[in-house]
């Protein structure tokens, strides 16, 4: 039987992986295709990238599934603390480590991994069962410490596909960490993402993503999650810090639960674009002031905000700690939760703890709000008469 389990460091390409692992990790795909060659014997194969610094000049193409490419740790390591530090000569180690590949772009490319087979989507198209696992794709370098502006993407899936697996990734100084198109049950657990302009991206539409247990940290410049037109997603279990945001296009029967939350910025979870049916709870939300100014949203956008049917806000723990000073538009009460439109939207048994006068906000276009003890009557903000309020004593 043809080999099925490849490293990168023994297996016989024209370059040697430290130079140019892409190109490597494609003549392994090669070598797959070229001896699995009949419809029912494709198991696929594993790709090992054992510990060491490895350049990436040349774009992975992945057409195959059933692959796996694995290393043996996700080996981040803090870019921006090493680049605002004047000097390091004190330091242990001063790059990534582990499985650590470097994204150099020579090939005039934006991805590292490019997961995309040619053909009609569905049967033909579709991709199955790929998995990165326990290594780090680390960007090198951006225009400004957490800021997009280097344009590279470490994993961008095009074709539509099933059971793809993220695990134990670390990600670094990217424009976009991981990007899916037509998820169907797919899986982002335990990866470490800092200094990344958008962490996950679900685009086109989705069904049972399972976004689970990650560190996702200083997504200044994009989200920490989005998804569009997606069904069902699972968030939950997540560390999310610094500028997090959660936001849901058009997104239904999804949940968010069981997340700490931590931002020093406004807007921490957006149910947008009709999203309906969507439960936000058990999350502790956490609003301070720190590091950079929000240029997309000011304090009314809300920590909460909703514009979708039947969304239950439920059991979620606030805390806000803002300086007045702070908050934009100076003067404004700052917003927690805002039903900004919507039908029979649910918040119940949240917990508010504030440094300031704060609001709970109905929008006009919001009807039948149901709210019970999520919010005094000093702190309820209605637009509209089309509501029942049970008020926090």
């Amino acid at each position: 039987m043809a080999n099925t389990v490849y490293d990168v460091t023994t297996f016989n390409g024209s370059v040697s992986p430290h130079t140019d692992i892409g190109k490597v990790i494609n003549e392994i795909i090669a070598d797959i295709k070229a001896n699995q060659t009949t419809q029912n014997t494709r198991p696929g194969a594993v790709i090992y990238i054992p510990p060491g610094h490895y350049d990436l000049l040349t774009r992975v193409v992945i057409d195959i599934s059933f692959l796996t490419i694995k290393g043996s740790g996700h080996g981040f390591l803090s870019r921006a603390i090493h680049d605002d530090t004047a000097d390091t000569s004190s330091w242990y180690e001063v790059q990534p480590g582990s499985s650590h590949i470097r994204v150099q772009h020579t090939d005039g490319t934006n991805e590292a991994f490019l997961v995309k087979r040619s053909g009609a989507p569905g049967t033909v198209g579709r991709l199955n069962a790929i998995v990165f696992q326990d290594f780090c794709i680390d960007g090198v370098a951006s225009t400004k410490p957490y800021v997009e502006g280097n344009h590279k993407i470490g994993i961008s899936v095009q074709s539509d596909n099933d059971s793809l697996r993220f695990e134990g990734m670390g990600f670094v100084y990217l424009t976009q960490a991981m990007v899916v198109q037509g998820a169907d049950a797919c899986s982002f657990t335990n990866n470490f993402v800092a200094e990344c302009g958008t962490s996950i991206s679900l685009t086109g539409a989705s069904q049972v993503a399972k976004i689970t247990n990650n560190y996702l940290i200083s997504a200044w410049a994009g989200y920490s999650v989005f998804a569009e037109n997606a069904e069902g997603v699972l968030i939950s279990g997540n560390t999310i810090l610094w500028a997090c945001n959660i936001t849901l296009r058009n997104a239904n029967r999804c949940t968010i639960s069981a997340n700490k939350l931590l931002s020093n910025f406004p807007s921490m979870i957006a149910l947008t674009e009709g999203s309906s049916e969507n439960l936000i709870s058990g999350n502790h939300f956490r609003r301070v002031y720190g590091d950079g100014t929000s240029t997309r949203y000011d304090d009314l956008y809300g920590l909460v905000h909703i514009n979708g049917d039947d969304n239950a806000v439920t059991a979620n723990h606030f805390s806000f700690s803002v300086p007045a000073t702070a908050i934009t538009p100076a003067g404004a009460a700052p917003t927690i939760v805002l039903v900004a439109g919507g039908a029979r939207n649910y918040l119940a048994t949240n917990h508010i703890k504030a440094n300031l006068d704060i609001k709970v906000v109905l929008d006009p276009s919001s009807t039948d709000t149901k709210l019970l003890y999520s919010a005094a009557q000093s702190q309820l903000q209605a637009y509209t008469n089309d509501y029942k309020l049970v008020a926090t004593p």
